[in-house]
């Protein structure tokens, strides 16, 4: 994924509601906003940063 204004501006909720489940979202250069996608459903994952994910740990 790249920086560019326009994935920043994309329609989250449209993309989340039209994706096969679990959705996933890997930010490679850490420009998203992870809590704000993780609140839609998405698991976030991102370079250096503990990944936001609705799978349990162990």
């Amino acid at each position: 994924m790249t920086d560019w204004r326009q994935y920043r501006e994309l329609d989250w909720k449209r993309i989340y509601a039209a994706m096969r489940k679990p959705a996933f979202v890997f930010d490679g250069r850490n420009c998203l906003d992870h809590s704000a996608l993780y609140a839609l459903g998405f698991h976030v994952y991102a370079i250096g940063i503990e990944p936001k994910s609705h799978f349990e740990r162990n």
